[in-house]
């Protein structure tokens, strides 16, 4: 039976994100007990102590309405940040801030410039409004910052940056950064996404966004997230940080109750638990360090990571790695959707969770243990 009516036309070419094989998924297709994931880039240590306990306390106050602007969890951000609580929006994961942008500013035909292997949701979220995106190509794995600012136009609306990059795990220097946002026109819009930005903040020469760069620049916006380092990623937590009256434009349009009340209670105990983070991301460099060394006598090809995943080259195709990787009880990220059907994204997870990686990797390429 056909629609009465039918889709908008920018709605033909645009395809579902598809996410990591779930645990569950993989119990039920294969029957295993065990499974090791290693595809989504999830902390493996749970979530921060602090938050978890806080979600438990919360008790009767679930029948009730969360306060619809998250107005405590902004307050919170924003003294981490040392910003103004009206510079901050809260979010269903750093998705919706994603999506809040496009539909707030992208016209049918406006452009929007994205790079080539960066995060497949700004394409697929600005397609979905009609934009003409242009895609620029990566130089050494890296966004070209210097290419992405001489592709926009007076037409550009939005120009989206992943620092880090998902799924290559580059990053741009904060020179690179502040050339960019003095090259771009002022009307457009430089949107980064600094969702792994608790790995990558001591390297040097990694941008200070926040608060510096943001107080400066009218025209960017920077997004983080409590789904990777704070260990949050099932409550679906992002925010944004822009110029008050830009935030304001997305409030309009925010979906009331957009965060639920357990997750804002347990993210504000969480931006208080530092000792967490830096155990995560201890962790996290030390594990990073052991598995690239493995792989790398594996036949696997990859480059320095300042995130908590490695991207790297398979010695086979990647989705006939992840294929026999799930026999074994282990998910992994295959790239096809990135155009990068030769490449895998391996999450960094505990010790444990990697020897089982390692051991299921040597089964597979047949590599004596």
């Amino acid at each position: 039976m056909a629609f009465v009516t039918s889709p908008r036309r920018a709605l033909r070419d645009v395809f579902p994100y598809q996410p990591g094989k779930s645990i569950a998924s993989v119990q039920r297709e294969l029957g295993l007990k065990v499974v090791v994931k290693l595809a989504s880039n999830e902390n493996p240590l749970g979530p921060s102590p602090r938050a978890a306990a806080a979600y438990r306390r919360l008790d009767k106050r679930c029948a009730l309405y969360p306060e619809g602007a998250s107005p405590e969890l902004r307050s919170a951000l924003a003294r981490f940040h040392k910003l103004d609580p009206e510079s901050v929006i809260v979010g269903n994961g750093s998705d919706e801030i994603i999506r809040l942008l496009c539909e707030a500013f992208v016209e049918p035909e406006d452009e929007v410039v994205v790079s080539q292997h960066g995060f497949i949701r700004f394409k697929q979220q600005a397609a979905m409004m009609g934009a003409r995106v242009i895609e620029v190509p990566m130089t050494d794995w890296t966004h070209d910052l210097e290419l992405m600012a001489k592709a926009a136009s007076p037409r550009t609306k939005l120009v989206f940056v992943a620092n880090p990059n998902n799924p290559t795990g580059t990053y741009n220097t904060a020179d690179e950064v502040e050339a960019l946002l003095k090259a771009v026109p002022k009307t457009a819009l430089v949107v980064l996404d600094e969702a792994y930005w608790h790995y990558a903040q001591t390297i040097p020469g990694y941008p200070k966004s926040l608060p510096d760069m943001v107080r400066e620049h009218e025209n960017l916006v920077v997004m983080r997230t409590f789904s990777k380092a704070y260990g949050l990623a099932g409550l679906r937590v992002g925010y944004g940080v822009g110029d008050p009256e830009l935030i304001g434009w997305l409030d309009r349009i925010r979906m009331p109750f957009n965060v639920s009340l357990p997750a804002q209670v347990a993210c504000v105990e969480a931006l208080k638990d530092s000792a967490f983070v830096k155990r995560a991301v201890a962790m996290n460099e030390t594990q990073r360090a052991h598995v690239a060394r493995v792989l790398g006598g594996l036949g696997f090809g990859f480059g320095d990571s300042a995130t908590n995943f490695l991207f790297a080259r398979s010695p086979i195709p990647g989705r006939e790695l992840f294929k026999a990787l799930l026999r074994q009880g282990v998910i992994v990220r295959p790239l096809d959707e990135y155009g990068l059907p030769q490449h895998v994204r391996i999450s960094i997870g505990a010790p444990a969770q990697n020897k089982a990686l390692i051991k299921a990797l040597q089964q597979v390429l047949a590599v004596p243990a």
